[in-house]
C-alpha cells in the first residue's frame, strides 16, 4: 500500500509556524513601540517648545522692550533668530493685550494673536495647548513674561500639526523597515531550520515516524532475544522485555535504563565495538554467571557512529542448566541406574539358572522381590503423589548403586501434589538437594540421607540431611548465590534454583549443620490449596 503524505508537509507547516509567530510578534511589538515613540516624540517637541518659551521669556530683550524700554524691532529679530536655531514654525511675543510684537510673517506684527487659547497666559499661566492659528493647527507652549512683580506680556512658541505628524511618520517608517527586515530573516531562518529537521528526520513525516517508533517497539518485544542498546557515553537507552526476564534469571532486578552498561552488564564489550567499529557475531559471553550467546554491532547515523547494540540469548550451558534444573536429568540418571541394578540382578538370576541351584534362586528372587516390595510399599503408602513417589524410587535406586543408604522418615506422607506445577516444583528442590547431598557424601565412610515431607495444612515441611563432611561457617551465609560453590566453576546453580523454587512458594531455604555430621537443608513453603497458618 503507498505512503500517503499529509496536505501540508513538516517542513510547510514549521515554515508557516514560524513565520506568523514572528509576524504576529512583530505586529504587536511594532504597534507597540510605535505608539510608545508616538507618545516619546510628542513629549520630546512639547518639551522643546515649552523650554524655548521658556527661554525667550527670560530674555531681558523681550522684558525690556514688552516693558517699553526697547525697541519692538529688536523683539522681532530675536524671536526670528531662535525659531531659525530651534527649528520651530512660529516665536510670537504678545503684550497684555494679546497684540503680537513678533510673527515669521512681518505684516501680522500689530494684530492680534488668533487660536481663542492665550486667555489664561494673561493671568500669569504657563501651559500647552492646541489650537488652529494664522499658520494652521499647532502645538504651542504659552509662557507669561514678567518684568519685575508686574507681568508685561506672554511668548507663545509653535510647532504646526503637520510637522509633528511628519517626525511621527518618519519614525514609524523606521519602525516598519526594521520589522519587515526582521521578518524577511525570520522566514529564511524558519525555511533553515525546517529544512534542518526535515533532513535529521531523514525525510519522515511525524506521522511516519510514529508507525515507524510503534513497529519498532513491536518487533523490540516480540523477539526471544535479549536486546540492550547504548548510546555515545555507554548509558544504556533500550531493553527490551526478554532482556529484562534474563538479568531476572540471572538475579539482577535493578532499573537497567539510565545506568552505564558497565554497572549491569560488565562484560558487554560495547565500548570496544564504538572504538573499532566492528560488528562482533556468535560470540560467547555471561550476564552475572548465566551463559549467552550474544551479537554486538555499532550504531551508524550519517556514518558517525552513535552507540552500539547487543543481542543474545541462552545457549547450551542454559539448555542444559534447565534439563537439571527441572528433573530431566534427575530422572534419567535414576532410571539409568535403576536400570542397572535391575541388569545385575538378572546376572545373577541367570547365572543361578544355569548352575541349576532353584533353591539359592528362590531364595534370591524372594529376597529382592521382598525389600522391593518392602520399599515400593512403604513408599507408596506414604507419598500419594505419583510423581513424587516414582521420583523417590528411583533415586532410592540410584543411592543403593552408589553404596549410599537413603531413607524417607518413619512419619514422611505426602498428599497428592494439586497440580502439574506444584509436583515439579517440589521435584525441583527434593532432586536439586539429594544431588547435592550425594555429591557432598562423596567417597566418605558413612554414606547416608535421611528425608522428611511432613504436610501442615497448606504448608510443606521439608528436609534433606547427608553424612558429608558439612558446610564450612563462612559458606552457612551464601549458599544460595546464583554462580557460587566450593565445588568449582560453572556450578553453584541447583541450590540456587531450589531455593528460587522455594522463595517462590512464600519458603525459604535454610542450611545447617548437624551435630553429628554433615549438613542438613530445611524449608517450609506453600505447596496446597487453603488458607495458610
Amino acid at each position: 500500500m503507498p505512503r500517503t503524505r499529509p496536505f501540508l508537509q513538516l517542513r510547510t507547516r514549521i515554515t508557516l509556524l514560524v513565520s506568523l509567530i514572528l509576524g504576529l510578534a512583530l505586529l504587536v511589538t511594532g504597534v507597540l513601540v510605535d505608539w510608545k515613540m508616538e507618545q516619546q516624540a510628542r513629549e520630546a517637541l512639547s518639551g522643546k517648545v515649552t523650554l524655548l518659551s521658556r527661554v525667550m521669556a527670560e530674555s531681558e530683550t523681550v522684558r525690556e522692550g514688552l516693558a517699553g524700554q526697547r525697541p519692538p524691532a529688536q523683539i522681532q529679530a530675536l524671536a526670528e533668530r531662535l525659531r531659525a536655531e530651534a527649528g520651530v514654525d512660529y516665536v510670537v511675543v504678545m503684550d497684555m493685550n494679546g497684540l503680537r510684537l513678533s510673527h515669521p510673517n512681518a505684516s501680522l506684527i500689530g494684530a492680534r494673536f488668533v487660536g481663542g487659547d492665550d486667555a489664561e497666559v494673561y493671568r500669569g499661566r504657563a501651559y500647552l495647548s492646541v489650537a488652529q492659528g494664522t499658520l494652521g493647527v499647532s502645538l504651542r507652549a504659552f509662557t507669561p513674561v514678567r518684568q519685575g512683580d508686574r507681568q508685561v506680556g506672554a511668548v507663545a512658541v509653535g510647532l504646526l500639526q503637520s510637522g509633528l505628524d511628519r517626525a511621527i511618520v518618519s519614525v514609524q517608517k523606521r519602525i516598519l523597515f526594521g520589522g519587515l527586515i526582521g521578518f524577511a530573516a525570520g522566514i529564511l531562518g524558519a525555511a533553515y531550520l525546517a529544512g534542518r529537521i526535515k533532513r535529521i528526520l531523514m525525510g519522515m513525516e511525524p506521522q511516519e515516524i510514529s508507525t515507524l517508533l510503534q513497529q519498532r517497539n513491536a518487533m523490540l518485544h516480540s523477539v526471544r532475544e535479549g536486546i540492550i542498546g547504548v548510546n555515545r557515553e555507554l548509558v544504556v537507552t533500550i531493553v527490551n522485555e526478554e532482556a529484562l526476564r534474563l538479568f531476572a534469571l540471572a538475579g539482577s532486578h535493578g532499573e537497567l535504563v539510565g545506568h552505564p552498561v558497565e554497572e549491569v552488564l560488565p562484560s558487554s564489550r560495547l565500548g570496544t565495538v564504538m572504538e573499532t567499529g566492528q560488528a562482533e557475531y556468535d560470540q560467547e559471553g555471561d550476564i552475572l554467571g548465566l551463559k549467552i550467546l550474544t551479537n554486538r554491532v555499532p550504531v551508524l547515523v550519517d556514518g558517525r557512529i552513535t552507540g552500539a547494540l547487543a543481542t543474545f540469548r541462552d545457549i547450551t550451558e542454559m539448555n542444559r542448566l534447565a534439563e537439571q534444573l527441572t528433573g530431566v536429568r534427575l530422572y534419567a540418571n535414576a532410571l539409568r541406574a535403576q536400570a542397572h541394578e535391575f541388569m545385575n540382578k538378572l546376572h545373577v538370576i541367570l547365572g543361578l539358572v544355569r548352575l541349576e541351584e532353584y533353591e539359592r534362586l528362590k531364595a534370591y528372587i524372594t529376597g529382592v522381590v521382598g525389600r522391593l516390595d518392602d520399599e515400593v510399599g512403604f513408599v507408596v503408602q506414604r507419598i500419594k503423589d505419583p510423581v513424587v513417589a516414582g521420583f523417590l524410587l528411583a533415586r532410592f535406586a540410584s543411592a543403593r548403586e552408589q553404596n549410599i543408604l537413603m531413607e524417607l522418615d518413619q512419619d514422611a506422607s505426602l498428599p497428592p501434589c494439586p497440580d502439574d506445577a506444584a509436583s515439579h516444583d517440589l521435584v525441583t528442590v527434593l532432586g536439586n538437594l539429594l544431588e547435592n547431598a550425594v555429591e557432598a557424601i562423596g567417597d566418605g565412610t558413612r554414606r547416608e540421607i535421611h528425608v522428611s515431607l511432613r504436610p501442615e495444612g497448606a504448608l510443606l515441611h521439608l528436609s534433606v540431611a547427608d553424612s558429608g563432611p558439612g558446610l564450612p561457617e563462612e559458606v552457612l551465609a551464601r549458599p544460595f548465590t546464583l554462580g557460587f560453590s566450593t565445588k568449582g566453576e560453572n556450578r553453584g546453580f541447583g541450590l540456587w534454583q531450589a531455593a528460587r523454587a522455594i522463595e517462590g512458594r512464600g519458603g525459604r531455604l535454610v542450611a545447617a549443620n548437624r551435630e553429628g555430621g554433615g549438613a542438613v537443608f530445611t524449608a517450609t513453603f506453600t505447596l496446597f490449596p487453603g488458607e495458610e497458618p
